[in-house]
């Protein structure tokens, strides 16, 4: 359940439409107890306070319920708000861009996200990797599209190898992970490192702090630049394996 509105700069209407569809939502989806306003800061809250007026904005740091409406709503910001590991909340970001949007996207106590951008394009990042739906539009946005079949089954057999709770962060798994990069970059026409972290996300599962891992690897070699690690001998024959694998199930 991911939704965006496509405005930018100080559109008040958005932060009424963002809070009356997340009371329709909760409506429709008992499990969500609580709406989360997510600001960047404590006082960044002018929306609400010209829509509502200074006592709401402060009842809502307590957490209040409006009438006609099931669940909780209340102001986090990015500094106090954590995962609860309860599915309960449904979140609506508030000025905030994509690299802050996908911080929070997998916590497991988020049932679903409403992101209202302060640049138009600031959230194309997290639009495109989930296909957010555009309360103000009739179409979902165009998803990332899928990597090459020989980068998905190298990232696939490189998921397969690693513990995907610490990501790539174990020195066997970063040096598995340069090598997968280093074999891609040589060998493929070109790799997207956006794509490439969108794929890992929605279709392969991982979290979105692991996925930027790889996007900056793939990012370094695409601008010339170099990392330590990985090993760089037998490339050609890890590609050549990829290779076949899509040919036998073309």
């Amino acid at each position: 359940m991911r939704y965006f509105i496509d405005t930018e700069g100080n559109d008040d209407e958005a932060y009424r439409e963002a809070m009356q569809t997340a009371c329709r939502l909760a409506d429709e989806n008992t499990e969500i107890k609580r709406v989360v306003i997510l600001i960047s800061a404590k006082g960044v809250d002018g929306w609400f306070d010209r829509l509502y007026g200074s006592e709401t904005v402060k009842q809502l740091y307590k957490g209040i319920k409006f009438s006609n409406c099931n669940p909780i709503f209340k102001f986090e910001t990015q500094r106090t708000y954590k995962d609860t590991h309860k599915p309960s909340e449904l979140v609506i970001t508030c000025g905030l861009d994509s690299e802050d949007v996908l911080k929070i996207d997998n916590y497991y106590s988020i049932i679903g996200i409403i992101a209202i951008p302060w640049l138009s394009n600031s959230l194309n990042k997290w639009v495109q990797t989930w296909s957010a739906e555009n309360l103000r539009g009739e179409v979902a946005a165009a998803a990332y599209p899928e990597p090459s079949c020989i980068v998905r089954k190298a990232l696939i057999e490189l998921t397969e190898s690693i513990n995907m709770s610490t990501g790539i962060h174990h020195p066997s798994d970063e040096e598995l992970a340069k090598t997968s990069i280093l074999s891609l970059h040589k060998y493929e026409t070109s790799i997207d490192a956006d794509i490439v972290g969108a794929y890992l996300v929605r279709e392969l599962g991982w979290n979105t702090k692991h996925a930027k891992d790889i996007e900056t690897l793939i990012n370094t070699l695409n601008k010339g630049k170099f990392f330590k690690g990985g090993t760089r001998t037998g490339l050609q024959h890890s590609y050549n394996r990829w290779k076949e694998e899509c040919q036998n199930n073309a």
